[in-house]
């Protein structure tokens, strides 16, 4: 029996978790499967293709089967499925922004569904498009400071004299928590409200 490009998938998703991004090869997959580098060429071509690949996989289940009919509600509901499958993932930001490719069904099937939400709102097809871009980057940065290694992140917090930088220093508390949930909820509500009703 034949290597499958399913099999090839979630062994490369089996080396995300177990090495990161950064070990994510066709060798380091092949190796996973135990077959030569070129068996997995075969199916993915390149590395380009085996991220684009594994990111797709990533975000199979970010469509929910019911969407709500509210626009608004079925853009959250759709930024809330993607940010959890980026977190379901070791470097799983890393990957949604190396891998990402229109190539891909469900790549494909979940912009189409982010994009139509938007243009439900009244938006015109630039301004969902943009908004949808705005929105789809917050998330893969704040997935990525969230998937940062804890040594990179430990002792990294704002200290600011209150004399010298009055505003920082009362802004420290806010800036310093990982308070990563209401960060989400608060941005997504400052993009989609904060409308630049310019074309």
């Amino acid at each position: 029996m034949g290597l499958t490009h399913a099999q090839i998938t979630a062994a490369a998703l089996d080396v995300l978790e177990s090495d990161g991004l950064d070990k994510l090869s066709l060798r380091a997959v092949a190796a996973r499967l135990e077959v030569r580098v070129n068996s997995v060429a075969w199916h993915v071509k390149d590395k380009a293709g085996l991220l684009s690949a594994a990111a797709d996989a990533v975000i199979a289940d970010c469509l929910p089967a019911h969407l709500p009919a509210d626009p608004d509600e079925r853009v959250r509901l759709l930024l809330t499925s993607y940010r959890a499958a980026l977190r379901s993932r070791r470097d799983g930001a890393g990957l949604a922004r190396e891998g990402f490719s229109l190539a891909g069904p469900h790549q494909l099937a979940f912009v189409e569904a982010f994009n139509a939400a938007l243009r439900a709102t009244g938006r015109s097809p630039k301004e969902a498009a943009w908004t949808a871009w705005t929105l789809i980057h917050f998330v893969l940065s704040l997935v990525d400071e969230e998937q940062m290694a804890p040594e990179l992140t430990h002792g990294a917090k704002v200290a600011a004299d209150p004399a010298t930088f009055p505003c920082l220093a009362a802004a420290a508390e806010h800036l310093n928590a990982d308070n990563y949930d209401d960060r989400f909820a608060y941005s997504v509500e400052l993009i989609l409200t904060g409308r630049s009703g310019k074309e």
